[in-house]
């Protein structure tokens, strides 16, 4: 029985399993490609809602313009401050420090500026957002009847996603207003 054994040069058989795993860095990427482009276009995920609340709600006295201030929490997600009403004045203009004309000294990261009126102020998302002298305000204009230290008001924010919410500030002279919303460094003591 003589048997025809002639050396072949074949190739070795690759399994399907080594094709897979000599191009799986590949699929990787072309797979996380895919989600963050379905992710960027198709956004199946929406921000949650603004879940909004004040505390420490105070306005000045003795001053036409005046300042209204707050401690504004929230606790959901971004949101945008539009305006602000009340029937104690003619109008609320929303106002921040102008960072253009904001300065730094070695005591504080930034001091001084100028307020201008803006259209809307940006919330961040479950963040904390102080509307204190000094920085963010609410102005008030146009007061008929001069308001009395003690008495309080109500001050309707619109904002573009939460509505509005209504807080009930306290008239204060600015000296209460700083006591109650800025931290101990910036307050003077009383004989400066």
């Amino acid at each position: 029985m003589t048997t025809d054994s002639t050396p072949s040069t074949s190739i070795p058989e690759r399994s399907i399993y080594t094709r897979i795993l000599r191009f799986a860095p590949l699929y990787v990427v072309v797979f996380c490609t895919g989600v963050l482009l379905l992710v960027a276009f198709l956004r199946p995920f929406e921000s949650p809602k603004p879940t909004l609340s004040t505390s420490t709600e105070l306005v000045g006295s003795d001053n036409n313009p005046t300042g209204a201030y707050f401690n504004l929490r929230n606790s959901g997600g971004p949101d945008t401050l539009l305006g602000a009403s009340t029937p104690a004045a003619s109008s609320i203009a929303l106002q921040i420090i102008d960072p253009t004309t904001t300065s730094s000294t070695p005591d504080t990261l930034t001091s001084g500026g100028s307020y201008i009126t803006v259209g809307s102020i940006d919330i961040p998302g479950f963040a904390d957002m102080k509307f204190a002298p000094g920085g963010n305000q609410l102005l008030l204009t146009g007061i008929d009847t001069p308001l009395v230290v003690g008495q309080t008001i109500p001050i309707t924010l619109q904002f573009e996603r939460a509505g509005t919410l209504t807080i009930t500030a306290e008239v204060q002279p600015y000296s209460v207003i700083a006591d109650r919303l800025l931290p101990p460094r910036l307050k003077l003591s009383a004989g400066q």
